[in-house]
């Protein structure tokens, strides 16, 4: 460090050796921030007790791909005012968004979850999840969890970098989608596999500097030996798109996930009274 005009002014007739001068001015640095800590530690931290953990959980793990004007039709495609709908019933209904980790939390320590919980997760990184979809959760309380193709962020109709940084500040969760999105059980079980579940875990760490702790199987396709790959690459947990909603320590590498529709009409009404019967 550089001995300051000041410092030197101010010194006696000899001179002050640096290093002394060093260990003589105060140090003003800021201090550190506080450590980031898990659902765990912030329970334990905060005193709360540590219940034995559930076998199974049920929630709805709602799944969407587009969410773009009235022209796009099909399963994939979700309007705006549809999607704000849906908003509004799990927000008068008492749903509350929560992360895969926490339901990892849940099942793996106790940490307890909000009677009526609920993860949205986006997947492929299309832009207008960014544009339409990301206002309206911020709007009403929710998180989301999104999965991205990490060869097509920063290409047209993607999102980039930088979208994902400033959803992330908001809160929301960013999980990998492999990085070419291919049909992972015709990859094998070398190199290739390797490189789409491995690498796009990796380039993203270091691209946003958090864990990427979640991932979804493109297609909803999936062998034992991809599911093997995907445990072993260092993911807590990972979602396909197998319908139902229960959620357990055996099937952490396969959660379900539903559209709103099949949830709404086939799942919610048992899943609500598990809820209230919980009371």
């Amino acid at each position: 460090m550089l001995i300051t005009r000041r410092g030197a002014l101010a010194a006696p007739l000899f001179l002050v050796s640096p290093l002394r001068a060093l260990a003589e001015e105060p140090d003003r640095r800021p201090p550190p921030g506080p450590p980031e800590i898990s659902a765990l530690q912030a329970a334990e931290a905060e005193g709360r007790p540590q219940l034995p953990p559930p076998a199974t959980v049920e929630l709805p793990i709602l799944l969407y791909h587009h969410v773009v004007p009235a022209h796009a039709q099909g399963p994939l495609f979700v309007t705006p005012e549809g999607f704000e709908k849906q908003l509004q019933y799990l927000q008068d209904n008492g749903y509350q968004s929560v992360s895969f980790d926490d339901v990892a939390d849940c099942l793996e320590f106790g940490v307890p979850l909000p009677e009526r919980p609920v993860i949205l997760s986006f997947d492929d990184g299309w832009e207008n999840q960014f544009q339409y979809a990301f206002p309206l959760l911020q709007k009403y309380g929710f998180t989301g969890t999104f999965y991205v193709v990490t060869n097509y962020l920063d290409h047209q109709n993607f999102m980039t970098l930088d979208q994902l940084k400033e959803m992330m500040a908001a809160g929301m969760i960013i999980g990998s989608h492999t990085r070419n999105h291919p049909a992972l059980p015709s990859l094998g079980t070398g190199q290739r596999l390797k490189d789409e579940v491995v690498n796009s875990k990796i380039w993203l760490e270091e691209q946003l500097g958090v864990p990427i702790d979640t991932f979804a199987y493109p297609y909803g396709s999936y062998t034992a030996a991809v599911v093997a790959a995907v445990k072993a690459a260092g993911y807590r947990t990972a979602r396909s798109v197998d319908g139902g909603t229960r959620a357990a320590l055996d099937n952490i590498e396969l959660l379900p996930a539903l559209l709103f529709s099949q949830y709404v009409n086939h799942y919610r009404a048992s899943v609500e009274q598990t809820a209230d019967a919980r009371r």
